[in-house]
């Protein structure tokens, strides 16, 4: 909070607001919600309920209003519907008794203004109009009929320097689609109200730490907030949440029996629509006693799927709960079963869930969740965790849903990494137990979690086939069941999409992400399809239909946060893939960024480290590159969740980065034997061809061509074979590979597989481009930056490095090196793996020949033994 949150300005001698009630001695200035009343909207609704603040900050804003041309009156209704002759009769009182009219105008009069007048809102029109710049402020205004709204919203709509501030318990007529659209409008609910901690510690004048609990018990009601320190200043220190639960016991116990017995029951739901309202509490008359609950300052009104609802403040309902959970913990139990279903069935799965819970029916929980499942996984996972993780594990094994929903919400937080690992095991082992004797549609919510438990934990080959089983399972459901996992099917082909992804399958997760577009039921489902389709075919270099996906994304409305979270986080990796090979790593790196807070949870982080290299190579060079890499992968090391074909790829962008740092042997060396595939091949071809070994990098890309690779793939592998074959003298054998190169590039309309070629390579091939008539060769002469050496230059080794380099061409035994060089053989094995790793080598015989082709060694020198 800054300081001007909480400087109070200078109030005025009198109130800017003709009428306007005093300020109590105990309020506290607050300077964020009188500022937000100083926005000038046409109409600002002020609503909370009882003892939400709403007065007293309309007095406040009166006497400390930072605009000097605040001017007007304050109404305060006090009797319900008081017909609209009254009301503006005094509302005209008011204004002359303000002196803000001329002496002869319309009201001048006061409530005789109104005595002979016929047309009402002309009348009000024309007086208005002659007042200049005026605000009326209308206290109570529930009581309002709705004759007196339409004349209040008709002078603000006719008359532009009016403005109507309106201070409500619950949501009116004002709040309707009708008047937001012929006025703009502002609303302030209570949760804008609520006292900030540093404000209740103000209030309750301790220091802030003391204040937090009050803050917590209380929800920053005002009303509670000043509750709690009558009590202390009657009784000393007591503890807030048993305060609050007593002064809320009391004022209920007063009320007549079956208001008491009312609120007692409804109370255990969060809104109450007038159907569950008699459904908890048997009262035939539930509409009625809503309505007196919320004259009562109890609750406000508010709307549920178009529908009226109330809902009780949140100190009511913590104190009524407590008390009833303690009294009754049976039919504690069983209202909260019935919110629950009520809720599942009217798309409130947070009420659901944590009203199953209450309930202590775990069968009913995973109902809830299964019926809610592109929910959970995308929104609410956090939620599941908060709300079960009390339950225990023991209770909670034989419960593979609510398992793996508790391992999601502890994978998004970092400190809790290993018991998500824990939990996804336990989720999937329960799962697989339970498989064979459940139903079909459960067979599929078990076979899903297994795949996205899998994947999540770095077993891509293991989910990819959950994800086989899966569809299969799917495409062999009865009718019948299949309209039982209808909200299972779009995140069912996503998620075997991303498996498929990060398996290698590419061609499979793009089938998968368009059946996960068609199933899409929801935003979040379709936005999750496009997103893994962009992402894939960006990085797969199918950019034409990467860029249409992408656009479909950014042409549409999304839930709050959803395209910068995990749900569209391959969309921004895919528009940062379309800007670096438009050649703006600027526009690539802010793409990127969106994502900065989820990089050290989020699956996706291998291919966002990958990406980043690229921005990074191109701005800020190699070695900044390599860093940052490094950093990256050290940060996530402890983490399950790096696949085999992601592996890979790291290792082949650190062998980039340090082929471009100057190093491609270094890079050669460091790239793993074991795990062959088209990324590692295409990196040791590339840094062997910098190295000046042409027939090396054309045999290391010998058969590597096979079908069915990435359009990106393909032109990489086609333009490195053409420029090895090429620089090795084989011009004729180049002119294949050179023009299936050139036909990728076009087609795909591709530029970073040129970024990725030296430029020496690059005009040699265009030449040759030229020489042979090919078509396209236009595009090798394109202006993209050179960030691979032609050439890279020979190891500088230390004098004593190049006296061991000698003495290896003589002998391969460390122990005869030590003796002729008279140093311990440990001296010389450290001094070897230094010369090594200069070399790019991993053996006597690589080290011999990468020296030899540097210059270091004379080619005819003799190597005993090799």
């Amino acid at each position: 909070m800054s300081a001007d949150d909480v400087r109070p300005r200078p109030e005025r001698e009198t109130p800017a607001l003709h009428g306007a009630p005093r300020l109590p001695s105990w309020a506290v200035p607050r300077p964020r919600l009188v500022a937000a009343l100083d926005r000038r909207a046409p109409l600002t609704v002020v609503r909370a309920p009882a003892g939400g603040g709403k007065t007293v900050l309309l007095a406040e804003w009166a006497r400390a209003s930072g605009d000097p041309a605040l001017r007007g009156v304050w109404v305060s209704v006090t009797a319900p519907s008081p017909g609209r002759l009254a009301f503006w009769g005094q509302v005209a009182a008011l204004v002359s008794d303000a002196g803000l009219g001329p002496p002869d105008g319309p009201l001048a009069d006061g409530d005789g203004s109104l005595a002979e007048v016929v047309d009402l809102r002309a009348f009000l029109t024309r007086a208005f109009a002659g007042l200049g710049s005026a605000t009326l402020v209308v206290d109570d205004a529930d009581r309002l009929d709705d004759d007196v709204v339409e004349d209040l919203v008709h002078v603000v709509t006719a008359v532009p320097t009016v403005r109507l501030v309106v201070a409500c318990r619950s949501v009116t007529a004002f709040e309707s689609a009708r008047v937001r659209l012929v006025l703009d409008s502002e609303v302030l609910d209570g949760a804008a109200l609520a006292l900030t901690p540093q404000e209740t510690a103000r209030v309750l004048g301790v220091p802030e730490p003391d204040a937090a609990a009050v803050h917590r018990a209380t929800d920053g009601s005002p009303l509670a907030v000043r509750a709690v320190l009558l009590e202390r200043e009657a009784g000393g220190d007591v503890d807030p949440r048993q305060a609050l639960e007593q002064l809320v016991a009391a004022a209920v116990d007063a009320l007549d029996a079956p208001v008491r017995a009312f609120a007692a029951a409804t109370v255990t739901a969060d809104v109450l629509p007038p159907d569950l309202a008699r459904t908890l509490s048997g009262a035939q008359d539930a509409d009625a006693l809503l309505d007196h609950v919320a004259r009562l300052g109890l609750g406000t009104w508010t709307h549920v799927r178009g529908e009226r609802a109330l809902a009780y403040t949140s100190v009511v309902r913590q104190a009524l709960r407590a008390r009833l959970r303690r009294e009754d913990p049976a039919r504690f139990r069983a209202l909260r079963r019935a919110v629950a279903v009520w809720a599942d069935a009217h798309g409130r799965p947070v009420e659901a869930v944590e009203a199953a819970v209450d309930a202590d029916d775990l069968d009913l929980v995973t109902a809830v969740l299964r019926h809610h499942w592109r929910g959970f996984l995308s929104e609410h996972a956090g939620t599941v965790r908060r709300t079960v993780a009390p339950l225990g594990l023991v209770r909670l094994r034989r419960h593979p849903v609510i398992l793996f929903l508790l391992a999601l919400g502890h994978n998004a937080d970092r400190r809790s990494r290993a018991v998500a690992v824990a939990l996804f095991g336990l989720a999937t082992a329960t799962a697989r137990a339970q498989r064979h004797r459940a139903s079909a549609p459960d067979r599929v919510a078990m076979r899903l979690i297994e795949t996205v438990a899998l994947r999540v934990t770095g077993r891509a080959g293991a989910a990819a086939h959950a994800g086989d089983d899966l569809l299969a399972l799917l495409e062999d459901l009865a009718p019948a069941d299949r309209s039982e996992v209808e909200d299972l099917l779009n995140p069912a082909y996503l998620h075997t999409g991303l498996a498929y992804l990060y398996d290698g399958r590419p061609d499979d997760a793009a089938a998968a992400g368009e059946r996960a577009l068609a199933e899409a039921r929801h935003d979040l489902g379709r936005l999750g399809a496009l997103s893994l389709l962009a992402g894939l075919h960006a990085l797969s270099g199918s950019l034409e239909a990467a860029e249409g996906y992408a656009a479909d994304v950014r042409g549409r409305r999304w839930p709050e946060g959803s395209v910068d979270g995990y749900t569209g986080a391959l969309h921004q990796v895919a528009e940062a893939v379309l800007a670096l090979e438009a050649l703006d790593p600027a526009r690539a790196q802010a793409h990127l960024d969106r994502l900065a807070p989820h990089r050290e949870t989020i699956e996706h982080w291998p291919l966002l480290a990958h990406v980043q290299a690229h921005v990074d190579l191109l701005t800020s060079g190699a070695e900044t590159a390599i860093e940052r890499l490094a950093s990256t992968r050290r940060a996530h090391a402890r983490r399950q969740s790096t696949h085999r074909a992601t592996a890979a790829l790291l290792d082949a962008t650190h062998a980039l980065l340090v082929t471009a740092a100057g190093r491609p042997l270094a890079a050669a060396a460091a790239l793993p034997d074991a795990r062959p595939g088209p990324a590692l091949t295409i990196a040791r071809a590339r840094a062997e061809l910098v190295a000046g070994r042409p027939a090396q990098a054309v045999a290391s890309l010998a058969g590597s061509a096979v079908p069915g690779l990435p359009p990106r793939t393909q032109a990489e592998q086609a333009l490195l074979e053409a420029a090895a074959l090429a620089a090795d003298g084989r011009q004729t054998q180049a002119v294949p590979a050179l023009a299936r190169a050139l036909a990728l590039l076009r087609v795909h309309r591709l530029r970073l597989p040129l970024v990725l070629l030296p430029a020496g390579h690059r005009a040699r091939l265009r030449a040759l481009a030229v020489a042979r008539g090919l078509p396209d060769a236009d595009l090798l002469a394109a202006d993209v930056p050179a960030v691979l050496p032609d050439v890279a230059a020979a190891p500088e080794l230390t004098p004593r490095e190049a006296v061991v380099l000698r003495a290896l061409t003589r002998s391969g035994s460390t122990s005869e090196i030590a003796a002729e060089l008279v140093v311990s053989p440990h001296t010389v094995k450290s001094q070897l793996r230094t010369l090594y790793r200069k070399l790019g080598a991993t053996s006597r015989a690589s080290a011999l020949a990468s020296a030899r082709a540097h210059g270091l060694l004379e080619a005819d020198e003799t190597v005993p033994g090799a």
